[in-house]
């Protein structure tokens, strides 16, 4: 997943070639006297940080461990680095048997469902199997030495066991069933759940300006320092030499969310082939549409984060249409066969930009 952006404390929008703002505004200040406060640290394999606005001196400890305990159970219930995760231990269960999932999980699952069904299979929360055999998942890795991508017939054969219908999910009760090698992986929508998590557990602590990072998906709510809200620049996917840079993009992260997914990170070529790790689940393979990246504004990072991922699956065509039918604010980057970058953006995204 690339990184969606660069946090911005003390930008000036107006020397921005666009700028995205939120048709709702909230003009509620932090409070006289206020000051900021910033605390980072590492989980899911990445990066968080979180700053927020507090009135006269802020303990950062109760916020270090809130945020920890946010972050420590999503990895416990969804991780697939962590052999004891309540989604490991479902991904190795024995076929025919039927399993309960813990709230959170439950919550993230049916999203992902409905997400699958709506994309018509581009986003899938069943292709564990095709991500582990591409060497994206915990083992093997593609950094691995000797590494080699798989064969067409072991393609074929995980191809088999990625059917998300088949985990025949009953929502009310939060059962699942294994059919048999069936490997679920949330990590392209459980660091924007973690975000939103996050987010409102500030808000709940009484700290209603925040800006919450993981892993580049970004949350923000209220306002910073000086009643602006939190700005961030889209990164831009790298441009051919010699080609022309796309427009710079910063946008208020006011009751909005943004994340991003791209093809110029966490790649590896062999044989002269390039492999992105984002894999198309409907044909097992790693995409080669030709987007650089497709950006996702959204009210919740959980949307945001899985939007992103099928957008890029489908596609600059097929994506353009399905985001625009759903009213999702996208920013698609395409490479042209002459390496230069164009870009399309949703009506919604249009509509952010005035």
């Amino acid at each position: 997943m690339a990184k969606a952006g660069v946090v911005c404390l003390s930008c000036d929008p107006s020397h921005m070639n666009r700028v995205l703002v939120p048709l709702e505004l909230d003009g509620s200040m932090p409070l006289l006297g206020a000051q900021a406060h910033r605390l980072d640290g590492q989980t899911m394999g990445t990066t968080w940080q979180v700053l927020w606005v507090a009135a006269g001196p802020s303990r950062s400890e109760p916020v270090r461990v809130a945020v920890q305990q946010e972050l420590d159970l999503v990895v416990a219930q969804m991780s697939t680095w962590l052999e004891r995760s309540e989604l490991e231990r479902f991904n190795r269960a024995p076929a025919g048997t039927w399993h309960t999932a813990p709230e959170a999980m439950a919550e993230v699952l049916e999203a992902a469902l409905w997400l699958a069904e709506a994309s018509g299979g581009a986003f899938n929360p069943a292709a564990g199997a095709l991500v582990n055999l591409w060497g994206f998942g915990p083992s093997p890795r593609y950094t691995d030495p000797g590494f080699v991508p798989p064969t067409d017939g072991a393609v074929e054969d995980a191809l088999r066991l990625n059917d998300w219908r088949a985990l025949q999910w009953q929502g009310a009760s939060r059962r699942l069933y294994q059919p048999g090698g069936l490997r679920l992986d949330f990590s392209a929508i459980a660091k924007g759940y973690v975000v939103d998590r996050v987010s409102r557990r500030l808000k709940d602590m009484g700290l209603p300006h925040s800006l919450v990072e993981v892993g580049g998906e970004l949350r923000g709510q209220g306002l910073r320092l000086g009643g602006q809200p939190w700005w961030v620049d889209l990164e831009s996917p790298p441009a051919a030499t010699g080609s022309a840079r796309l427009p710079t993009t910063r946008v208020a992260l006011h009751g909005l969310c943004v994340a991003t997914s791209g093809d110029y990170r966490r790649v590896y070529t062999h044989g002269g082939v390039r492999w992105p790790h984002t894999i198309d689940p409907r044909h097992g393979r790693p995409l080669a549409n030709g987007l650089a990246s497709v950006s996702v504004l959204h009210r919740e990072c959980l949307w945001a984060d899985a939007w992103s991922t099928a957008l890029t699956v489908l596609g600059n065509e097929e994506g353009v249409a399905l985001a625009s039918a759903h009213g999702i604010a996208a920013l698609f980057v395409q490479r042209e066969p002459d390496g230069r970058l164009t870009e399309t953006l949703t009506p919604a995204m249009k509509e952010l930009a005035g």
